[in-house]
């Protein structure tokens, strides 16, 4: 008799035993090598031709806002999402704008360079938009964990010394192996997902192992190892969620786990736990005052300016 996955409930990993196992083994059947599937996978997208633009007037001394703006308007999707960004309640004046070059203006040639970044990267991954890992929800808490960083950063910044469009970037871009695993695998992404809803109690990570044998950390080193990216962005993606980390670009590291674990604590997180050690030691080693801390995330996420969709 064969079991039907559909009428089994998702597991409840707090009480899994070796009976769960053998009633469940075919509905929950480990989804194989998921380092091989994504390494073999002939659709592991590349970096867009419109990032690599990006990069480019990143690295381009003499680049200026008309060039960037420019750029950004090669893609009607980017160029509607700046100026969404920049008459958002947090970034806009009390006048609407309506052309990209005004928009980079008010935003700042560095924050709308690296906010379109992030869109161009995050646009090539179709990810699914149902569950807690959705591709909206990983988008709003992507910007969420952006402000909040942004904010720590600007008012601590006798603690905290990073430059603000890299802290925008991780911040938006910190989640991006659940987006590369929807992308790639929708039935492991969709599994995960449940898992996710019904573990409310357990860390992200735990439930990734569990259900994949990798952490979305590690998919998204992968994918940003094989476009590669810059070393602050791969080891914040790789690592946020470790507060032990020691290493190069240790500050943008556990300034993202601790924006991730602040949303978190705030019911705005992607659901799992966030250990309550994990984050008074993201707190301790950034030498931050949780008081402090509460104010940032009450103010900037009052004035948080999401969009209704991903790009």
């Amino acid at each position: 008799m064969t079991l039907n996955a559909a009428v089994i409930p998702e597991p409840d990993l707090l009480h899994w035993n070796i009976a769960n196992v053998d009633r469940c083994r075919l509905a929950h059947l480990p989804p194989g090598d998921i380092r091989a599937l994504v390494r073999s996978n002939e659709e592991l997208p590349p970096m867009p031709a419109l990032a690599k633009q990006l990069w480019a007037l990143r690295d381009d001394d003499n680049a200026s806002a008309q060039s960037l703006a420019e750029t950004i308007q090669l893609d009607p999707l980017l160029a509607s999402q700046i100026l969404r960004r920049a008459n958002s309640a947090y970034h806009g004046g009390v006048r609407t704008i309506d052309s990209v070059q005004d928009a980079v203006t008010r935003l700042g040639f560095n924050t709308s360079l690296d906010f379109a970044l992030a869109l161009a990267a995050l646009s090539p991954l179709r990810t699914p938009n149902q569950g807690p890992i959705g591709r909206d929800r990983l988008w709003q808490h992507g910007l969420r964990c952006s402000l909040v960083m942004q904010e720590l950063a600007k008012q601590q910044r006798g603690a905290i010394q990073l430059p603000l469009g890299l802290v925008q970037l991780s911040g938006i871009t910190h989640n991006i192996g659940y987006f590369l695993l929807g992308h790639l695998l929708p039935e492991q992404f969709h599994f995960l997902s449940r898992l996710i809803a019904s573990n409310p109690g357990l860390s992200l990570p735990t439930i990734d192992r569990f259900a994949l044998g990798v952490e979305h950390t590690q998919l998204g080193e992968w994918l940003y190892d094989a476009w590669e990216m810059p070393a602050p962005l791969l080891l914040a993606v790789r690592h946020h969620h470790n507060p032990a980390y020691k290493g190069d670009h240790e500050q943008l590291v556990l300034l993202t786990g601790l924006a991730d674990s602040l949303l978190e604590q705030s019911g705005l997180g992607l659901g799992g736990c966030h250990p309550t050690e994990d984050h008074d030691r993201f707190l301790a080693r950034l030498g931050l005052d949780p008081t402090a801390c509460s104010d940032v995330i009450e103010h900037a996420l009052a004035e948080t300016p999401l969009g209704p969709r991903a790009p």
